[in-house]
């Protein structure tokens, strides 16, 4: 839309210094190249993180989120912003608690039905997550 916008502007002769714009969110994450991703060779000894769907389990490093897990798991949760804006990263979350530093990918109902942001989302203890 933005494009749009500055497009019609343009062919109207408004002049570029008039045109004001601003622009929200965060630049998407380049991906990393295959093999590339560091990870940690400390053993993790956080709380324990459940994977229902895949049946899958493991501790997680501190500081580690649940999607960066999920990662190492081959588990497949889908992500975009990697900040919490997106919501793409929702997974419910069936037992346990987590701590999450931005909620704004979550509305209300999510909250109430137990939903949570795989890519914000560090266990405070064992969690199960239907993913």
């Amino acid at each position: 839309m933005m494009d749009a916008v500055k497009a019609i502007l343009t062919e109207l002769k408004v002049p570029p210094d008039q045109v004001k714009t601003e622009s929200f969110g965060s630049a998407a994450p380049s991906p990393a190249a295959a093999g590339t991703t560091a990870k940690s060779t400390a053993p993790a000894t956080g709380p324990l993180v459940t994977f229902s769907k895949n049946n899958k389990s493991s501790r997680i490093h501190v500081d580690q989120t649940v999607l960066e897990l999920s990662e190492e798991l081959d588990i497949g949760i889908e992500f975009s912003c990697r900040v919490g804006t997106c919501g793409i990263c929702k997974v419910k979350m069936t037992s346990g608690e987590v701590e999450m530093a931005v909620e704004d990918g979550l509305d209300p109902e999510d909250k109430a039905d137990g939903m949570i942001l795989a890519c914000q989302a560090k266990p405070t203890g064992p969690v199960t997550v239907e993913a």
